[in-house]
């Protein structure tokens, strides 16, 4: 795309994707509905703590979320290789827009409930396993030979939401309620569909053959078990998935019980991994390279879960990290970065490392893969229930090391061989 190098050729391919309203409007839709992500992720789970006293019951609603990542995940991607992508991006935001309007009328009425939040949490959890395979997919071919760049502005993007959304969330939770959360996710939804439906892009479909599911699924999971690289990717993101990002629902649980913040306080303190995250992903545009985007990869994931771990034995020794809101947002504020040098890198290795025939369908095993994480959110919930939030924390993230320490062992014998 340009003939310069290093940060000024990171600067021009992106302003050269900017100026594409095709790719703009994907790129904002991706933005839009991030912050509504991060936003009601927040809200719900202070909402589901102030109503329930449960950590587990917190971790459950990430976990509905996750949950159709793994179970839609890969039928999304061998679906979006072959019928309109456009399509199906709109449709799914059609679907979502239906739910939270559904959701603020229950809310307004004062009968919304538990199961209702968690059947609301399954439907978002349906939307987004179409954002892997089809608006990244989208993204990626919009991108021309600058797919490092695409990936790491949305991966700055959605880090950026990272930051606005709990903020958002917290502040609206306090101020109007659920009725409120829900109704201005409803508009944000309507918005995004809008500006998908308005744009002229083909969506384009895979000529190859006839359309059939099971068998495109399965030459899905056939590429990538033939593919080394491939494996050690998709390894790396179940392990983050599972022992790392399901630390993120003990942040209600922290900001409420340990530290004793309002609604408004603990959105702020979840943004401030988000605002790490977005000066960590605006460092990896910067920084990346192809020779090191896999120990970009690799090493966000070891130094996120080697935080978990810090923050969880602080609260062994004198003081304890909860006794000090300024310990608890600098390492927040860490692990930020390093997720942002996983997730910037997840997707930009993914894509780079199938051929163009496969792309949807190995980033709807990709999504497969980020649905492992139900696994983690239960994980990390029921051992909240028993024995506090910081010892649940710590003993995942010894678990994590565990498991990337198995991983590296693999990996070197695989190499050996």
């Amino acid at each position: 795309m340009s003939s310069t190098s290093g940060p000024d050729l990171v600067e021009s391919d992106t302003r050269v994707l900017l100026r594409d309203p095709n790719f703009l409007s994907f790129w904002l839709v991706g933005g839009f509905t991030g912050v509504i992500r991060w936003f009601q992720l927040l809200a719900l789970g202070v909402y589901t703590f102030e109503t329930t006293n449960s950590p587990l019951l917190v971790s459950i609603v990430p976990l509905l979320w996750m949950l159709p990542l793994a179970l839609c995940g890969p039928f999304v991607g061998a679906i979006a290789d072959k019928l309109n992508r456009k399509i199906l991006l709109a449709g799914s935001l059609a679907m979502i827009t239906l739910v939270s309007g559904a959701m603020a009328g229950l809310a307004w009425a004062g009968e919304l409930e538990f199961q209702h939040i968690a059947i609301a949490s399954i439907l978002s959890g349906i939307f987004w396993a179409t954002d892997m395979p089809v608006r990244r997919r989208l993204l990626g071919d919009l991108s021309g030979g600058a797919v490092s760049t695409a990936m790491s502005l949305d991966a700055a993007t959605g880090n950026a939401t990272r930051m606005l959304g709990p903020l958002l969330g917290g502040l609206t939770l306090q101020s109007v309620g659920l009725f409120g959360v829900y109704f201005f996710s409803a508009a944000t939804f309507a918005v995004c569909f809008v500006m998908v439906v308005m744009v002229r892009v083909s969506g384009r479909v895979s000529p190859l053959g006839s359309f059939t599911l099971l068998s495109d699924l399965r030459a899905g999971i056939r590429y990538v078990r033939g593919d080394r690289k491939l494996r050690r990717i998709l390894a790396i993101t179940v392990a983050f998935n599972v022992f790392g990002f399901p630390f993120t629902s003990m942040i209600p649980v922290l900001g409420r019980e340990n530290l004793g913040l309002d609604a408004f306080m603990v959105g702020v303190l979840s943004s401030l991994e988000g605002l790490g995250a977005f000066a960590g992903a605006l460092f990896v545009a910067w920084l990346a390279r192809p020779a090191n985007y896999f120990q970009l990869y690799l090493w966000g994931t070891v130094t996120y879960i080697l935080l978990i771990f810090y923050l969880s034995i602080l609260s062994y020794v004198a003081g304890g990290p909860y006794h000090s809101l300024v310990v608890v947002s600098i390492v927040l504020m860490m692990t930020g970065i390093a997720g942002a040098c996983f997730a910037a890198m997840q997707s930009t290795l993914t894509y780079l490392g199938a051929s163009p025939e496969f792309r949807s369908r190995v980033l709807g095993v990709l999504t497969l893969c980020i649905g492992s994480g139900p696994i983690g959110f239960l994980n990390v919930g029921w051992m909240a229930d028993l024995w506090g939030a910081p010892t649940a924390l710590l003993v995942m993230s010894l678990e994590g090391l565990f498991v990337l320490l198995l991983l590296w062992l693999y990996a070197r014998d695989d190499n050996s061989a």
